[in-house]
């Protein structure tokens, strides 16, 4: 017999280092593959300037979220929304609103225009938009109504805050 045989390892392969080494490398490999879904996933990210606090929101395409505020001239409320495309991909659909006036579309060219029997208007328009960016003032009370959650912008951030609303993947978010 050569002495070659004598040293080899005959132990089976469930047993001992070898079996946690492939019990690790399973866990690991699991591990990412879940941190991949999850950070594939696409959200709704509401990020103001200066750092401060963010919103993310799940979503799918053809979600649909909303903004409303108090118009400046009219002084009644708008509602505009959104229906979700894709990263960085969203459509605004329709805006709702109670009066004519200055500073709101009139036009034919601005979509299609119907009176709803509580007196409101709607416009179809159909406008494709990568984000929405606006800067909140305590006067219009800038509201975001995201998967049944309202975020009150107004109160949430300084007057003056530019905040972006953008569709993106979970883990663009995390390195921003």
């Amino acid at each position: 017999m050569s002495s070659n045989c004598l040293k080899r390892d005959r132990s089976p392969a469930e047993s001992g280092p070898r079996s946690l080494l492939c019990v690790f490398l399973l866990v690991v490999a699991i591990l990412i593959a879940g941190i991949c879904w999850y950070g594939n996933q696409l959200v709704i990210s509401v990020i103001p300037e200066d750092n401060l606090q963010k919103y993310i929101f799940p979503t799918h395409i053809g979600d649909e979220w909303y903004y409303t505020y108090i118009h400046s001239v009219q002084r009644t409320p708008c509602d505009e929304y959104f229906t979700i495309k894709g990263v960085d991909d969203m459509v605004m659909t329709h805006t709702v609103y109670q009066s004519y006036g200055v500073g709101l579309p009139c036009y034919p060219d601005d979509g299609k225009f119907t009176l709803t029997k509580d007196g409101h208007f709607i416009l179809e328009m159909n406008r494709p938009m990568k984000n929405v960016a606006l800067r909140t003032q305590p006067i219009p009370q800038q509201r975001l109504f995201i998967n049944g959650q309202e975020l009150k912008l107004y109160q949430i951030y300084p007057s003056g805050t530019l905040v972006k609303v953008e569709v993106t993947k979970r883990y663009q978010v995390w390195f921003q």
